[in-house]
This record gives C-alpha cells, structure tokens and sequence, in this order.
C-alpha cells in the first residue's frame, strides 16, 4: 500500500516535469513571436521595452498558475528544470522552423492589412485628389479675373 502511494507521487512529480517541459516549449514560442515581429519590423527601444514587459508579465502568469493548478502553488526544482529543458529543445530544434512560419505568416498578415487599408483610403484619396485639382483650377481662374480688372 505504500508503495503504490510512493509510484503514485513520483508518477505525479514526472507528469508536472512533462507539463512543465511543454510550458517552456510553449513560451519558446511566444518569445520567438515576439522575435520574429523585431526581425520584420523596424522597432525602437521603447517598444521593445514593452514587448520584453508583456512577455515577461504573461509568461509569470502562467508559470503561476501551473504551478497553483498542478502543484498547490509550491515551486519545485525539477518543475524549473522541466521548463527550462522544454524551452532549450524550442530553442535548439524547434526555433529556425517556427521562425520562418511566424515570419511568413506575418508577411501575408501584413499585406493583408496594407491592401485592406488601401481599400478603405481609397474613396479618401479620390476626393482630396479631385479637391485639390479643383482648387488649383479655381486659384488660376481667380488670378486671371483679377488680372482682367
């Protein structure tokens, strides 16, 4: 009977290592999102300031609670060692793939946004094209009559 009680803890322990693993898998994704919108778009110190504070916030977050889920809120060693494990394999096998999907979804994300904007600035730019042909005409036939007094 203590036996199985002693498997059932350890079998447990190793079940949050695994969860743990995936969280630091899962937040090797998130922080190349963020690497990969760096990489794409021209960012400056504040905004990457920012950037490095949600990440942090949000993956505090969640590290608290998995641990207040699976654990009872208690930090354990090997918890940190299963999340640092799961982000080094992000980060040595998964990383250079996941980048270039992130970054070439960002891409058609982009110009979707771009032609979508043009969409809707367009009737914007006929008008302030056509008033301000319409101005200039006026201002010469203005400056002619006045010539012509």
């Amino acid at each position: 009977m203590e036996n199985k009680k002693i498997a059932d803890i350890i079998i447990k322990q190793i079940h949050l290592f695994f969860i743990s693993g995936l969280y630091g898998i899962l937040l090797g994704l998130w922080y190349e999102f963020f690497r990969t919108l760096r990489k794409n778009f021209v960012h400056k110190n504040k905004m990457v300031h920012l950037e490095d504070v949600i990440f942090c916030f949000t993956a505090a977050i969640g590290l608290f609670i998995l641990f207040q889920v699976y654990n009872q809120g208690m930090v354990r060693f090997y918890c940190l060692v299963g999340l640092e494990c799961g982000a080094v394999f992000y980060f040595l096998v998964l990383s250079e793939v996941i980048g270039k999907l992130f970054s070439v979804f960002i891409k058609i994300i982009s110009k979707i946004v771009k032609i979508t904007g043009e969409i809707i600035l367009f009737p914007g730019k006929v008008i302030v094209k056509n008033t301000g042909k319409m101005l200039k005409n006026m201002r010469r036939t203005v400056k002619i009559i006045r010539r012509n007094k």
